[in-house]
């Protein structure tokens, strides 16, 4: 494919701003549906009346300035609006459900309309699909879909848990514990946050599902900031966020089953999208080496002027085990990984069990948790290596009943046993299948 010239690509961007003026209108017409929102609903809550006037203002000015193609940024706006609207609830302390069903569900799709519309044209969507050294493209929608629908199902639950928080509804189901998801979202933690931290995670669950959406099966050097933002989002904001549900039965002194499902979902959309936010950092590395422009390509992308497919990842029209097996490319299911983390599952438990108390029995929740997270990410092989803090966390559980009060020798058996045995199984990295560039040297 040849170079594009200055003027070709200036007729190119007209064409489609034009093709995507219907976003612009959209933004309108939410704008106007919340104008009218206070009145219609009939809403008693001051702030949020004026909240939603003000934003629905919002909404249509920048709909409307966005509509010349020198000011097409001003679209943006409409998301930092959407962004509000999802926090405004929570922030006011919305004193009816309609408000927050009504804010939060317009928020996104003003988000969406910024975000999950095409930022460039199809002409320009060119370059490699699979990353230079690669066996497979960590950006294929068979890679992505599963990301996106564990984000989906945190997005419900954790809305159901805001309602409860918000006072909507008068009793929270939780499948394993009884009362135990009410006891962790009315305890006294939760309640020193200044707005319902469960709101605060279905807000970072609806973004997370969003940033999974946006972009094609390229934007891995097409997009490199939305990849980076949707990676912090996922990856390190996911750690804290499983780890701290991990620690709820030191924390409160019980279980809440319904975090325990979000951790779990967290767990498999970390696994599956340090891979995509790997191929970045290599592309992004690869363009400073070059000495490109770097600010340039990381908020507008590549520039590439050849063309390659991806004749790896599975269509939609394939086999449904092909289209299952694509998803997890980068994952590989290893015996002792799965092993450690039953281990880590069973500390977790072993304190009504074995009999582990007082701070012994929170050493004991918080190395159990750890190795379960530990476990669980190192499934993904390019961060494998990651088992191997596994052996530091077992090592500490093995020397901790000598050092700390109240354990029996009973306990430092099991402890002991238990320390040898996570630190042999972290010995193994197993088979890595597929190929990750220069990277493949460092996982070890």
């Amino acid at each position: 494919m040849t170079q594009i010239s200055a003027e070709e690509r200036c007729k190119i961007e007209c064409e489609f701003h034009n093709k995507m003026i219907w976003t612009r209108f959209g933004m309108i017409v939410l704008g106007l549906w919340l104008l009218m929102s206070p009145e219609s609903f009939g809403y008693i809550h001051a702030p949020l009346r004026y909240s939603d006037w003000i934003s629905g203002g919002l909404l249509i000015l920048f709909g409307f300035m966005s509509m010349k193609r020198n000011w097409c940024g001003w679209i943006w706006g409409g998301c930092l609006v959407g962004i509000w609207l999802q926090f405004a609830p929570l922030a006011f302390w919305a004193q009816e459900s309609v408000i927050y069903v009504n804010d939060t569900l317009i928020g996104v799709l003003a988000i969406a309309f910024c975000v999950l519309v095409p930022l460039r044209p199809q002409q320009f969507d060119i370059g490699p699909q699979i990353p230079p050294g690669w066996t497979y493209n960590p950006s294929a929608w068979s890679q992505r879909i599963p990301v996106i629908f564990f984000a989906i199902v945190g997005w419900f639950l954790a809305r159901y848990m805001a309602a409860f928080q918000l006072h909507y509804i008068d009793y929270v189901w939780d499948p394993f514990f009884g009362m135990g998801t009410e006891k962790v979202i009315t305890s006294l933690i939760s309640k020193e946050f200044p707005v319902p931290d469960a709101g605060l995670g279905a807000m970072a669950y609806s973004l997370e599902a969003i940033m999974g959406a946006k972009g094609g099966v390229r934007r891995w050097h097409t997009m490199p900031w939305i990849v980076v933002v949707f990676g912090i989002l996922v990856v390190p904001l996911g750690f804290i966020s499983i780890t701290l549900v991990m620690l709820q039965p030191i924390a409160v002194g019980a279980w809440c089953g319904l975090c325990l499902i979000i951790a779990a979902c967290m767990l498999v959309m970390l696994a599956l999208t340090v891979d995509e936010v790997l191929a970045v950092c290599q592309y992004l590395h690869r363009v400073r080496r070059e000495k490109k422009k770097f600010w340039r390509i990381f908020f507008r992308g590549s520039e590439y002027s050849e063309d390659s497919v991806d004749t790896r990842a599975p269509t939609f029209n394939q086999s449904p085990w092909k289209i299952i097996k694509g998803m997890f490319w980068g994952v590989r299911i290893q015996w002792n990984l799965l092993i450690t983390a039953l281990i880590g599952a069973w500390l977790l438990f072993a304190n009504n069990i074995i009999g582990f108390h007082g701070v012994l029995a929170d050493n004991t929740d918080v190395c159990g948790a750890l190795i379960v997270v530990f476990s669980i990410i190192s499934l993904a092989e390019v961060i494998r290596p990651v088992r191997f803090v596994n052996m530091l966390v077992a090592l500490w559980f093995g020397i901790s009943v000598f050092v700390l009060p109240g354990a029996t020798p009973f306990l430092m058996w099991h402890a002991v046993i238990v320390a040898v045995v996570v630190i042999m199984l972290s010995i193994f990295r197993g088979r890595i299948k597929e190929k990750y560039g220069n990277w493949d040297r460092k996982i070890f």
